[in-house]
């Protein structure tokens, strides 16, 4: 952490603070484990590979009749053509060369000893194999007791559990999994997670002071996220180290977030109070007089960032601004820097990976140095003072 994104200091000890990695030490996560020893902190094409896509749903247990095996299915169904099922699965080569079948069997090797999802669909080959009925896995969110799984009968798989991972013996559809299953990210990204480990649930406990005004005891998705990808020289650096999956995973993490903020806002629309925006009568000014096309329309606020009333929002206030103190005279860019010196120092510490490695960092250093130049010119470092300003980072 860099004291410039100090949000402050301590009372009793008088240490600068920090929001974004502990919350001021609220946030208190397991320990990342150092990773298996087959796995390498600069991964090259095959990691790439072994990801699957980014589908965010899961399948069955034994593919269809005429089909191959692909996902989960590769650790059940026919495994004594395990490594040339995964070649066929990830089109036998990859973007920069042929895939080595003997490196991708010691990584199903290295899975198998060491993730305990995939010992639990190894589990459910060998019932496969001696039973040869028809059964389905769950997998249970279980946020507070550990790590619990079973095989219910197909009966019980008839009405879905919200939140379960429920994967039938033979399906033609895809099952959607919910981004707060704790096993959302462990099932995507078998490499970055090579023990399976839990990820977010919305039942995480903050720990915070006794006697506190603070309405929020848990953590939010935003928040988990933002302090697992800190670089902590004391912890196994597997996910910060894993090139483009981290890229892949940034972005998945992003889009839990936006999904969590997506579904309050659909869950609260009392609490936003809709009904001043949208009704029935607004339905037939626009000419939707059939009711069988009139879906329930979702509001989202302006507080929602990138949502149309956001834009509208910020759109008048840059007007109102314009109207009260005239045209700008400035109009200033500022692009990021892959050789900040503030970017090379921080990656220095651990390896020296290429900044195009870290996108997060860029983005950090490059949002301390604009504060830091909105500061200056607020002071007026460079040019007199500013009455007022704007700007938007893309």
């Amino acid at each position: 952490m860099s004291t410039s994104e100090s949000t402050g200091t301590d009372r009793k000890t008088g240490e600068p603070t920090f929001t974004i990695c502990c919350n001021h030490g609220q946030i208190r996560l397991p320990p990342i484990n150092q990773p298996p020893a087959l796995v390498v902190y600069a991964p090259g094409p095959y990691t790439i590979q072994i990801k699957g896509q980014t589908h965010h749903r899961i399948g069955s247990v034994i593919p269809q009749q005429g089909r191959l095996p692909e996902y989960l299915q590769l650790y059940i169904f026919d495994t004594g053509n395990e490594v040339r099922n995964h070649l066929n699965a990830m089109g036998q080569t990859s973007t920069e060369g042929n895939l080595d079948e003997t490196t991708l069997k010691r990584r199903i090797e290295m899975i198998d000893e060491n993730n305990f999802l995939a010992k639990i669909f190894r589990w459910a080959r060998d019932h496969y194999e001696s039973v040869r009925t028809e059964f389905a896995i769950r997998l249970l969110p279980d946020k507070g007791k550990g790590k619990e799984y079973d095989l219910p009968s197909t009966s019980e798989v008839a009405g879905l559990i919200v939140g379960d991972i429920v994967v039938q013996f033979q399906s033609d559809t895809l099952q959607q999994i919910r981004d707060d299953h704790p096993l959302y990210m462990s099932l995507q990204y078998p490499l970055l997670f090579p023990y399976g480990e839990y990820g977010f649930h919305p039942e995480i406990p903050l720990h915070l002071e006794t006697c506190t005004s603070r309405t929020r005891q848990l953590l939010t998705i935003r928040q988990y996220y933002a302090s697992q990808i800190q670089t902590r020289l004391n912890q196994g650096m597997t996910l910060i180290k894993g090139g483009r999956l981290l890229h892949q995973f940034a972005g998945d993490a992003y889009t839990a977030i936006e999904e969590d903020r997506l579904r309050w806002a659909r869950n609260n629309q009392d609490v936003l109070r809709v009904e001043l925006y949208s009704n029935v009568l607004d339905a037939v000014s626009k000419g939707d007089t059939d009711a069988k096309i009139i879906g329930q329309k979702f509001i989202l606020p302006p507080s929602f960032t990138g949502g149309l009333r956001y834009v509208v929002e910020k759109y008048h206030d840059a007007m109102a601004i314009c109207r009260e103190f005239g045209n700008p005279d400035l109009f200033i860019t500022m692009t990021a820097n892959t050789n900040w010196r503030e970017i090379k120092e921080h990656l220095g510490k651990y390896g020296g990976d290429s900044p195009n490695d870290r996108l997060d960092i860029e983005c950090r250093v490059f949002k301390m140095k604009l504060e830091q130049l909105l500061k200056d010119f607020k002071k007026g470092t460079f040019f007199k003072p500013y009455t007022a300003a704007l700007h938007r980072i893309e």
